[in-house]
């Protein structure tokens, strides 16, 4: 039984010391125009539960969601300095805040608030869009 402690507590300490570390790879985006740049014509690409979802947001407001065999319209607007909000009639209005990677500025994180269920995931962004 000791044993099993110390070896939580090992990974516990582990998961904080290594928490700022990690978090030092990434910057805040906290400018309006910098997010409109994110979603003006771009292509976003990540995981969700093991299903490949591809989003395609353009410059004038618009956006598609695929995941699987599921399309989703959506729209998508800048929020105050630091947050992008879309809305589809499926989930409703979700506003998210993101960092960048100081290494590979491709690969971005989103924080999500939708109601009491918040969420983060990451996600690779290329130029470009198909028509829709």
């Amino acid at each position: 039984m000791k044993a099993k402690n110390i070896v939580l507590m090992t990974g516990v300490v582990f998961f904080i010391l290594s928490g700022p570390a990690l978090s030092s790879d990434w910057v805040d985006i906290k400018n309006p125009k910098e997010l409109r740049a994110l979603y003006s014509n771009k292509t976003f690409k990540s995981t969700f539960w093991g299903i490949a979802v591809v989003e395609h947001y353009r410059a004038d407001g618009k956006g598609i969601r695929i995941s699987g065999e599921e399309r989703i319209s959506r729209t998508w607007e800048v929020k105050g300095k630091d947050q992008v909000c879309t809305s589809d009639e499926r989930i409703g209005t979700n506003c998210c805040r993101f960092q960048h990677n100081k290494k590979n500025r491709d690969e971005y994180v989103r924080r999500c608030e939708h109601g009491s269920n918040n969420y983060m995931g990451t996600f690779m962004v290329e130029d470009g869009i198909p028509e829709f």
